[in-house]
């Protein structure tokens, strides 16, 4: 049995750590009542199917097990290659040494009370993210959003354009930012993606900052609906869209973000969406000459060497273009670019206060 001395010190351990909140596995309706701070509730019977919201492998994760089931959690974390480096079991001596850290938060929740009401009690407290955006992504968005800043009036809501979104972590985390209001349109061809991403965008409170539309950009740059759900398929066929009536493909954004994901036909219609002076993020696989992998394959997925450079620098200015390894060890090609807005690069500079993103001086 873990004596109260070594259980205060792993919270005390993991409290001082950087490895973010605690993953919490008991049911939701008991989390409501009584917390660590901070953590996100995941509950066991859930894991499986809601892994998208797990921090990246290679993190140091601390875990709240069910008493009634402990080690199963842990076992299965690490089995699929996460890094356990804390366990905690619900008991009374943890909740009375976490009192004693002041780490504790407990609301009175009546049994007879409606559960919608427990639900609005809990969206109205803090809560925190065991996810990670593109780590591209997140380096970058001091300078994406100051740059922006300087641009436009105070209180600006900003847009971004996510091309194939997957789960939503880089529209949630997003949303999430208070620096900048942003509100984020994401698109994807799998509609399971799409519910993920809605499901994490409600979990953390941005549910109404973000749009999601079911879309499947085509080799040729076309852009077609995949069938929603097999029973809203009429005759077996999806439907294509006419670009020029297609609402996303109509608006302009302040930053259009694409990770992971290549079309080469569909970078002019990109390039067009851009506001002038907004950002385009590119962070996808590349063949670097040097690492050698298997999926995706091919040229069709994967970028040459100075491709997006090519491509974008008669109409943006390109801040950043490197070679990165994702935490498996394949190369992608980050690319951080800025549309050009007419005027002058030292004009233009001057209104940027000379903040500058890393690397851009180099």
């Amino acid at each position: 049995m873990t004596s109260l001395i070594s259980l205060k010190t792993s919270l005390y351990n993991w409290i001082n750590s950087s490895s973010g909140p605690l993953l919490d596995l008991r049911p939701l309706h008991i989390h409501f009542g009584c917390r660590i701070i901070p953590s996100t509730c995941i509950p066991f019977s859930d894991l499986k199917k809601h892994q998208f919201k797990l921090p990246p492998k290679s993190l140091p994760l601390a875990v709240l097990e069910p008493h009634n089931n402990q080690g199963i959690a842990q076992k299965l974390l690490k089995d699929q290659g996460w890094n356990v480096f804390w366990v905690f079991t619900e008991s009374e001596r943890l909740w009375k040494v976490g009192r004693e850290l002041g780490i504790i938060e407990e609301i009175s929740i009546n049994t007879n009370d409606n559960i919608m009401d427990s639900l609005d009690i809990y969206s109205k407290r803090q809560r925190w993210t065991l996810f990670q955006p593109c780590p591209f992504l997140k380096n970058n968005m001091n300078f994406i959003e100051e740059s922006l800043r300087n641009m436009h009036k105070p209180n600006t809501t900003f847009n971004c354009l996510d091309i194939a979104c997957g789960s939503g972590r880089d529209a949630s985390w997003l949303c999430l930012r208070k620096s900048i209001d942003w509100h984020v349109t994401a698109i994807d061809a799998m509609t399971s993606a799409l519910d993920r991403t809605r499901q994490l965008a409600q979990g953390v409170g941005v549910l109404s900052k973000i749009q999601t539309i079911p879309v499947k950009i085509m080799s040729d740059g076309s852009v077609m609906q995949p069938p929603i759900r097999s029973g809203d398929v009429k005759n077996g066929k999806t439907n294509l869209y006419d670009n020029d009536n297609v609402d996303f493909l109509c608006k302009t954004y302040d930053l259009v973000l694409c990770v992971r994901f290549l079309r080469r036909k569909f970078f002019d219609t990109m390039m067009k969406m851009v506001n002038p002076g907004g950002f385009l993020l590119i962070s996808t696989f590349v063949d670097d000459g040097v690492h050698s992998y298997k999926h995706p394959k091919g040229d069709t997925h994967r970028l040459k060497l100075g491709e997006l450079d090519a491509f974008f620098q008669d109409q943006f200015e390109v801040l950043q273009n490197e070679i990165e390894l994702i935490e498996d060890g394949r190369p992608v090609n980050s690319f951080l670019a800025r549309k050009r807005t007419g005027l002058p690069e030292k004009q233009h500079y001057i209104i940027e206060a000379f903040h500058f993103p890393p690397n851009l001086t180099t």
